[in-house]
């Protein structure tokens, strides 16, 4: 199974897993690294590095990182020359579900491929496609 770990600023990526873990319970070879800004980039790589070894079972790490050419996303790039990894940025709650949901039975860069495919869909501006929209005409609101 490919392992995953999710790499935030802050204390981000371990709120993102006690979350998903609160809606589908425990699940095996995912964890967290959180980067503090106060550590050195080869610190932050060695707690990377380490978060690898503890959820790799040979079959390669997908590394869910926050945000493109940040801390946690550009060490997790450097790492790729050292480990079997791919990297996925804009790491969000339903990214964490379907990540855990998918890696069944697929390759580590099937994995990557297929659930950048299917989270696009989980950001969507729900109040402009769904709503009854309000507008004001002469002072008085009406539904449209």
């Amino acid at each position: 199974m490919v392992g995953i770990v999710i790499a935030a600023h802050g204390q981000l990526a371990s709120e993102l897993l006690a979350t998903a873990q609160l809606i589908i319970g425990e699940f095996a070879s995912v964890t967290s690294c959180n980067l503090s800004h106060s550590l050195s980039p080869q610190a932050i790589e060695e707690e990377l590095q380490q978060a690898i070894a503890l959820v790799d079972q040979g079959e390669g790490v997908l590394v869910l990182a926050d945000l493109i050419g940040g801390t946690p996303c550009t060490r997790s790039m450097a790492l790729c020359r050292k480990a079997q990894l791919e990297v996925v940025t804009g790491v969000n709650l339903p990214m964490v579900l379907k990540a855990h949901s998918l890696r069944q039975n697929r390759t580590l860069r099937e994995l990557a491929q297929q659930l950048v495919e299917a989270v696009r869909g989980s950001i969507r501006w729900v109040t402009e496609s769904e709503a009854p929209r309000v507008s004001v005409a002469h002072g008085h609101a009406t539904s449209s």
